[in-house]
């Protein structure tokens, strides 16, 4: 299945997120704290939504609300995670951070690339950079 490409680039930018926390877990990063994470887990989940949810924001806010919606409480779980770690180093807030904010990336690609096949009729093409 071929994706947008602000979807590609929130799909780096979410990885990147995961990656750092992946590494902070198994050691290579340890030297950092949990609320360092978290700021980074936050900045770049932040990008990836600017980058592929923001541009659409009319479309969503003009269809279905049940999304939007769900959604939102993904994203505020995901900010009041991020602010308990930085402000307490909470690490179980810090995994709750990683998970809401691959599972809003996850949801936003999958809705931006059904929603591209059923506008068209048709599979998106994939992009290809030159």
């Amino acid at each position: 299945m071929s994706m947008p490409w602000r979807d590609r680039i929130a799909t780096l930018l979410v990885a990147a997120a995961a990656l750092t926390y992946a590494l902070w877990l198994a050691g290579p990063l340890d030297g950092l704290s949990a609320s360092s994470v978290a700021i980074i887990v936050l900045a770049l989940g932040i990008l990836a939504s600017a980058s592929a949810v923001v541009p659409g924001f009319a479309a969503l806010l003009a269809g279905p609300k049940v999304y939007p919606v769900l959604a939102s409480v993904g994203g505020l779980v995901a900010l009041v995670c991020g602010v308990v770690t930085i402000m307490q180093a909470a690490e179980v807030a810090l995994a709750i951070l990683v998970i809401a904010t691959i599972g809003l990336w996850a949801a936003a690609t999958v809705r931006h690339t059904t929603a591209l096949r059923h506008t068209t009729g048709q599979r998106p093409r994939a992009v290809t950079m030159r």
